[in-house]
């Protein structure tokens, strides 16, 4: 008897530990948010993204990302230094993170007039079926533009009309992602009012259950070579 006695009591404590444990975790932890950190800026150097002094994406190349980095809610002093490793802040701004979000950091435009373009990440699944995406245009010198994504075998398509540089924080339904079917897509690049194309990326391959960015990035005016007009795609993986 004495024995059941004792193991009730060990049981109880353990128990009671394990809650304690748990009640301490989840009222002292701060509530997350997370960030990712994409370089869209054509001709800036490798650099690295520091969060209240804190290094956080090193030596990051043009047309890197980093996936999202998780850190407690609140307002953050954002600091990109370019070219890496010095105190050469192209970009020194306080930016808030909510609790529960998720936000995208796009370094952008040309090395000279380097800035950040944050949006805010509002990420759902997708059927099985289907993907949900959304386009941006970081191309510092292309044209008002529509961009038209279309899967040439099940028909399915999106379409982005006039768009122009860095236009997504004049309205928020810029940064929505939209649901279309899975499978591969050409990415139509055309100037309103012409039907023809002056630019076109094939065989975008969309996973199902996925959500994407795709982005502009490049110069319009550089043909050929590492800063030529180009797409970027962006997996927003939770």
């Amino acid at each position: 008897m004495k024995k059941n006695i004792a193991l009730l009591l060990i049981s109880s404590l353990f128990i009671l530990a394990l809650n304690s444990c748990k009640l301490t975790d989840s009222s002292t932890t701060p509530p997350s948010a997370a960030f990712f950190v994409i370089h869209a800026s054509p001709n800036a150097p490798n650099a690295d993204v520091i969060l209240n002094g804190g290094l956080y994406v090193q030596n990051f190349a043009y047309g890197s990302d980093s996936g999202y980095i998780f850190v407690p809610s609140g307002t953050y002093n954002l600091k990109v230094a370019a070219p890496s490793g010095s105190s050469n802040y192209a970009i020194d701004a306080n930016t808030t993170f909510e609790a529960g979000k998720y936000y995208s950091i796009f370094a952008i435009d040309s090395a000279s007039k380097l800035k950040a373009a944050i949006v805010q990440d509002a990420l759902s699944i997708p059927g099985t079926d289907s993907v949900r995406v959304r386009f941006f245009q970081f191309s510092p010198d292309a044209p008002y533009l529509n961009a038209k994504l279309k899967n040439s075998v099940t028909l399915d398509s999106l379409l982005y009309s006039g768009r122009s540089f860095n236009d997504q924080g004049n309205s928020g339904t810029l940064t929505e992602f939209k649901t279309i079917k899975a499978g591969t897509y050409n990415l139509d690049l055309s100037t309103p009012g012409s039907g023809t194309p002056f630019k076109s990326f094939t065989n975008i391959v969309f996973t199902s259950g996925r959500s994407y960015t795709v982005y502009l990035k490049g110069f319009y005016g550089v043909t050929t070579g590492a800063q030529a007009l180009d797409k970027g795609i962006v997996e927003n993986v939770q």
